[in-house]
């Protein structure tokens, strides 16, 4: 196994440590009859090299991840169907925050659809 693969695997193992699907969408905050969950986005990168010169041969590797909270979503457990789901967008909308809030904008029916297939 070469240098640069080895930093590598560090590196990706690393990333997906941090990898969950609580880092999207948090696990619900429960408060009176109102579940509360944040709706984050999420940014990762990494890089690496390999090098040879008088003194020996190294290696190195680096990696970060961003995570910033562009919604919270607010489930009503006492109102059923989509009414009981309010999102609020936080902060301006850029691209990947317009596309959460436009997929949020459909999660409603998603979940009324949902519903209506498991009854029957």
């Amino acid at each position: 196994m070469t240098a640069d693969k080895s930093v590598f695997d560090a590196i990706l193992e690393h990333l997906e440590k941090m990898i969950s699907s609580n880092i999207l969408v948090s696990e619900p905050i429960e408060t009176g009859d109102r579940l509360i969950f944040t709706i984050s986005s999420v940014g990762f990168g990494f890089g690496g090299g390999e090098g040879k010169g008088d003194d020996g041969a190294g290696s190195a590797g680096g990696a970060g991840a961003g995570v910033t909270p562009i919604a919270i979503m607010v489930v009503h457990k006492s109102i059923e169907g989509p009414e009981g789901i309010q999102i609020f967008s936080l902060g301006k909308k850029g691209e990947v925050a317009q596309a959460i809030s436009t997929a949020a904008e459909s999660l409603p029916s998603v979940i009324e659809a949902i519903r209506s297939a498991t009854k029957e």
